[in-house]
């Protein structure tokens, strides 16, 4: 009867949720794709690659769908985004679309990344993202992908350690409009893992862009509503980045903002040549 008591007066001891994010994305937001920003979310460098323990500050007490971790390679610097998925979804509006644990990786051969501890080696970069359950053991969830670790060989570490599956590159519509400058057509396109579009308004006037993107937040087909007023990198995605990496303006973006894959039929601006596919 002593043991049993004493088994009832241990405390119960789960794995952690960690919520943080690059500095770099605090004004540069919808870089990430993801609809809302927590308002308790910490952006700190500890996010890249953590240690020991975290914070108070970087714990989610709770979540009830899923955790996740997103790296962005952004222009030759990786980014990190984690947090419990619920706190980042539109609500009422997207739904929940991950409900087991899932890795998707891509290689992005157009951007270099620094290694090591001296910073003069450069490897391809890699986006990923990872969904994970809260468990009933003390480590981290969400945190697999670190900086550090992509120092090795990426695909080995991505597939062997991780179990993260590669994406499929889909051809997508590149093109830019705003404000009567450039055009919405199909004239161009670019390869990524996902199809990307841009439709509303930026600083009040008419704003299309549509592109690629190496990972999602999502993995399946949705559109969103996302509203900025931060440093916003315009021109098209062309699969290094999940949008915009030309020129940085300060501005205020509300549209509406899509991702798909090529198995989509719903989105025009995934060419006809892969719907047929």
């Amino acid at each position: 009867m002593l043991f049993l008591l004493f088994l009832l007066e241990l405390p119960f001891v789960s794995s952690k949720c960690v919520q943080c994010a690059s500095p770099n994305l605090q004004n540069q937001w919808q870089l990430t794709g993801l609809a809302r920003q927590p308002a308790n979310l910490q952006f700190h460098t500890f996010c890249e690659n953590g240690g020991a323990a975290y914070p108070d500050n970087m714990l989610t007490p709770s979540c009830s769908t899923l955790c996740f971790e997103m790296v962005i390679p952004v222009e030759n610097q990786y980014h990190f985004v984690r947090g419990c998925h619920d706190d980042f979804i539109e609500k009422g509006v997207t739904a929940q679309q991950v409900r087991d644990e899932k890795c998707l990786f891509t290689n992005v051969t157009d951007q270099l990344v620094a290694v090591g501890n001296d910073g003069t080696n450069y490897a391809p970069a890699v986006a990923a993202v990872r969904f994970a359950q809260i468990g009933k053991d003390t480590d981290y969830a969400n945190m697999k992908l670190i900086k550090s670790a992509f120092e090795k060989e990426i695909s080995k570490y991505m597939v062997e350690t991780l179990q993260c599956i590669a994406t499929q590159s889909a051809n997508c519509v590149k093109s830019m409009y705003y404000d009567g400058t450039g055009a919405d057509n199909n004239k161009e396109s670019c390869t990524g893992a996902y199809c990307t579009s841009v439709d509303g308004y930026l600083n009040g006037k008419r704003y299309v862009e549509r592109g690629c993107a190496p990972i999602s937040p999502y993995l399946d087909n949705v559109c969103l509503t996302i509203k900025t007023n931060s440093s916003f990198h315009s021109g098209p995605g062309n699969g290094g980045v999940i949008s915009r990496e030309k020129r940085s303006v300060d501005a205020i973006l509300d549209a509406t903002q899509c991702f798909c894959t090529k198995r989509s039929r719903r989105f025009s601006w995934v060419r006809k040549a892969w719907l047929q596919a």
